[in-house]
């Protein structure tokens, strides 16, 4: 279950998940087809990275990849307070409409950028005892506080 299951599931009807013979709206298949090169390309090159890491270099990988999850989080929260349906493929403020208390809710959507930003930027420098292999790493930390979907 990557990124794209959970993008398609909020575009089904609720309760019949996706093995249902239900297919996800273009929207979905859309903000799918943006997210899942960026995670191939992320897990290949991290398997790559571990094969060969020593404990601190682990120990980094392990903080880098919580890093970059809590700013995938934070930047979906705020796309769905600032996008458009166009932009993220699904209804905005869906979080807000359901009560949902999110970043953007505890630190504004600036607050929530910011601290968006931090968690790429800590990321990035968990990297810093790596080569250039480890780049695309670095770009698909970058890539997810300048997404807009």
């Amino acid at each position: 279950h990557g990124s794209g299951h959970g993008q398609v599931k909020s575009t089904t009807p609720a309760g019949i998940p996706p093995s249902h013979g239900t297919r996800p709206s273009p929207y979905a298949d859309a903000t799918t087809r943006t997210r899942r090169p960026a995670a191939a390309v992320g897990s290949t090159t991290m398997s790559q990275a571990v094969s060969s890491a020593t404990p601190a270099q682990l120990d980094n990988l392990s903080g880098y990849a919580e890093d970059v999850g809590l700013a995938f989080q934070i930047a979906d929260d705020v796309l769905n307070v600032t996008g458009t349906r166009e932009e993220l493929g699904k209804d905005p403020q869906t979080d807000a409409k359901r009560g949902k208390k999110t970043y953007p809710t505890f630190y504004g959507v600036e607050g929530a950028r910011a601290l968006a930003e931090q968690c790429v930027k800590r990321a990035i420098s968990r990297l810093e005892r790596f080569d250039a292999k480890a780049d695309p790493l670095r770009e698909l930390a970058e890539y997810i506080t300048a997404r807009r979907n």
